[in-house]
């Protein structure tokens, strides 16, 4: 019963100190001014935990540069928080399509753990 009770604990801690597994990307300087505006904002409220505000700003950003891989991957990111997979999976293909060579959206645990499932 001890037994059960401290293995219940020890769950329910690793549970309620789980935070995301990987963190938005920057953009480049050279990016399009107000993307990364937008996506500096839903970084802050990623990392604030306010998720869905997180993917309002990075929404706004992908309206204003469609094919940036980081822009997808931070709004694979807060879908994935939002345990919204099916759209996470779509952003996380659209993010490694135009990655233009990144490692960090290239070698993404979580980005690879979704595209190789089915």
């Amino acid at each position: 019963m001890k037994r059960l009770f401290f293995s219940l604990i020890l769950v329910i801690s690793i549970t309620a100190c789980s935070g995301p597994e990987e963190y938005p990307l920057i953009l480049g300087v050279a990016s399009e001014p107000s993307a990364k505006t937008h996506n500096d904002q839903g970084i802050a409220h990623f990392k604030a935990g306010r998720y869905f505000e997180a993917l309002i700003q990075f929404n706004q950003a992908m309206e204003a540069n469609y094919k940036n891989g980081e822009i997808h991957f931070n709004l694979a990111l807060c879908l994935h928080q939002e345990g919204k997979s099916d759209r996470a999976k779509k952003h996380f293909k659209l993010a490694k399509e135009f990655a233009d060579g990144n490692p960090q959206i290239l070698n993404s645990k979580l980005l690879n753990k979704y595209l190789d499932s089915k």
